[in-house]
């Protein structure tokens, strides 16, 4: 994992946070300020494919709150043709 930080607002609300590229660069593990938001990792193709679907990424908001200072992280991935958004653990990070 490249252990850089970046700022950026957030991808899903907007706020201030902070990023960290992972997955060789294909995916971003944000951290974010909003109290109503929260920690997740999502790829750059799930990013692209969810641009403009602001409806989508209010939804995903509660299970990014849900995920921040816990065992656990939500994923957001493109499976096939459709967004994919499940918890992990953060022990399948660890190689």
């Amino acid at each position: 994992m490249n252990n850089n930080q970046f700022s950026d607002s957030c991808y899903l609300c907007h706020s201030d946070s902070n990023y960290m590229k992972t997955d060789h660069e294909n995916k971003r593990h944000y951290l974010c300020s909003n109290e109503n938001c929260g920690e997740y990792e999502i790829s750059l193709s799930a990013m692209e494919n969810l641009i403009d679907n602001n409806d989508f990424k209010s939804q995903l908001l509660p299970l990014a709150k849900r995920c921040k200072g816990t065992e656990r992280l939500l994923e957001i991935t493109v499976r096939g043709s459709a967004i994919e958004a499940k918890t992990k653990s953060r022990a399948e990070d660890v190689i």
